[in-house]
């Protein structure tokens, strides 16, 4: 009897705090170097830009690069642009859309 109580609360702990000790995993994806996402982002742009320039896919993705920099809460799409207005929250002192 003694034993089995021994067990039943050494399992009670080990189910309270197994969940607490499996967390250890960031929860967000590691940040890449600056070089591996320009690479992401010219190889997306040579699938969805057939006949665009080398320059020309440099130069967006620089700038969409720089956008994820300087507002990385604000989503970029594609073509280097931020993403519509409507995915983005309205700030509290601009005028309500028409």
């Amino acid at each position: 009897m003694n034993a089995s109580l021994k067990i039943a609360v050494l399992t009670t702990f080990v189910a309270a705090f197994a969940p607490a000790m499996a967390d250890d995993a960031p929860s967000a994806p590691p940040v890449k170097s600056p070089k591996a996402q320009m690479d992401d982002c010219m190889a997306k742009q040579r699938a969805a830009h057939n006949g665009m320039t080398e320059k020309a896919m440099r130069k967006t993705c620089q700038s969409q690069l720089e956008s994820l920099q300087n507002h990385p809460s604000v989503p970029v799409s594609p073509n280097g642009t931020p993403s519509p207005s409507d995915s983005v929250p309205p700030s509290p002192n601009s005028p309500p859309p028409d």
